[in-house]
């Protein structure tokens, strides 16, 4: 691993990008592998928690978006497709509640109006008064953001010049902050 003070000078005298893609870099090389394992494994609320701890890292660090806002902003941007059952970014609310469920609570009636469907064709579909999600396509989907050429690499088509030099900023300072 590179020295904590090189790290710091190479992240803090370099351009923007420098500390934008070495965050989706580690990102795509450890998280999402140690992720991946999970999903191999059938471990989907560690595949749901993975998914979304990755979401906010990045929706604060480029956007300055925490919670269910920079949640959903993460899926708008990167994740969904423009096909019925994948724009998760319209259950944003629910799969953010259920992460909260898993990670802080386990024991919740929002278990009742949410419900995991890992045979159908879809991301995510409504039936009724409850929806139903499938955390195997949408981590598929997840991922795709990712792999080349993916969504997430497309971010200097999103954010201005103005924009990447505070998420930098943002960067930084949680970087130095922990």
């Amino acid at each position: 691993m590179e020295d904590k003070q090189k790290r710091f000078k190479r992240l803090s005298e370099g351009k923007p990008v420098e500390i934008i893609e070495t965050l989706l870099n580690s990102m795509q090389n450890f998280f999402m592998r140690e992720i991946g394992s999970a999903s191999d494994n059938n471990l989907l609320y560690l595949v749901i928690l993975g998914d979304h701890a990755v979401a906010l890292t990045i929706s604060e660090g480029l956007f300055g978006k925490a919670g269910i806002g920079g949640y959903k902003l993460f899926l708008e941007k990167f994740v969904d497709r423009d096909k019925e059952g994948f724009n998760f970014s319209e259950i944003a609310e629910n799969i953010h509640n259920w992460r909260n469920v898993i990670a802080h609570q386990w024991l919740s009636s929002s278990g009742y109006d949410f419900g995991i469907d890992l045979d159908m064709d879809l991301g995510w579909q409504k039936r009724g008064s409850i929806t139903y999600f499938n955390p195997k396509l949408y981590h598929e989907a997840f991922v795709k953001a990712f792999s080349g050429g993916g969504k997430i690499w497309k971010y200097k088509q999103i954010l201005t010049e103005e924009q990447m030099q505070k998420a930098k900023e943002r960067l930084l300072k949680k970087y130095i902050g922990r």
